[in-house]
């Protein structure tokens, strides 16, 4: 059903997706620390829930404070109101734009569909915390807490969809948490030193866990090779420096243990002990 209410929304969807990551590019450098800030690249998980918790736990603080103001008569209840809303908003805001930038690595289709959905009611219900925060600041209190009411019906909507997103797509979950790899108690030998040229990955096979090996003189560095974010392959990736790019969506992994260097990943790689020996790249592990 979300995928179907989100549909209509498609060509938007993708034009957005296209904008906002036009838009960090633009920036170069300062805007890819940016929006590695904003995915959560340097939190171990995505930044965007973080915030929408207080989005959440602020509306239904304002909820109970104006059933009690309406109920009980507690009219002191007033300013704590009106600090609440205004801290739900600026929260709201923040959602949007950390939102903003998990979106534009959505995958085009019924994700990007659900997602769009998502960000429209919640940029939707934000807009109606803006007004409710304006009236209450113009004393107006009635007019605040009606708006603020229609506010957190509609952010539980949007954080309903949100949970279908996450948990039907696996959207900016860690994609490798379920399928970490055959584990390699001694080290194993996955693909002659020879069919390895230096500094270019190469996609090897530990059993059934496909691995990318990097050669690099006498050294030897072994990741899973579907990418933490998505699943892209990293054999397919670029080496920059001392670390290999996603050609999906472009993250970064440090080759020596899978660190997060850029997002929008924020979950470290798998990583396998790796060396050269006999003609042959052996690895063990994984180690992370």
């Amino acid at each position: 059903m979300l995928e179907r209410l989100g549909a209509p929304f498609r060509g938007f969807g993708d034009w957005l997706a296209r904008a906002v990551d036009a838009t960090y590019r633009a920036f170069g450098r300062p805007g890819k620390w940016f929006q590695d800030f904003l995915n959560g690249s340097w939190l171990g998980h995505a930044t965007h829930p973080v915030v929408t918790d207080l989005v959440v736990g602020g509306a239904a603080i304002v909820v109970v404070l104006d059933l009690a103001a309406m109920l009980l008569g507690a009219d002191d209840l007033r300013t704590a109101t009106v600090i609440v809303v205004g801290i739900t908003t600026l929260s709201a805001l923040s959602a949007v734009v950390t939102g903003l930038t998990d979106y534009k690595d959505t995958s085009p289709g019924d994700e990007r569909n659900v997602a769009v959905l998502h960000g429209l009611v919640n940029i939707g219900g934000t807009a109606v915390f803006v007004i409710s925060f304006a009236a209450h600041l113009a004393g107006a209190d009635d007019l605040g807490r009606l708006f603020s009411l229609i506010g957190a019906v509609v952010f539980a909507f949007g954080s309903y969809v949100g949970g279908h997103l996450v948990f039907k797509y696996g959207f900016m979950v860690n994609y490798n948490a379920f399928s970490r790899g055959r584990r390699a108690p001694e080290f194993t030998a996955v693909i002659p030193v020879t069919e390895v040229p230096e500094n270019t990955p190469v996609k090897a096979m530990l059993g059934p866990t496909a691995l990318v090996v990097v050669r690099r003189g006498d050294l030897a560095y072994a990741l899973k090779a579907s990418c933490s974010h998505a699943g892209g392959q990293l054999d397919k990736g670029e080496l920059v420096g001392d670390t290999i790019v996603c050609p999906s969506h472009f993250s970064a992994f440090r080759l020596a243990d899978g660190a997060v260097r850029h997002g929008p990943a924020s979950t470290r790689q798998v990583a396998y002990r790796a060396r050269v020996e006999n003609g042959q790249i052996e690895v063990q592990g994984p180690t992370g």
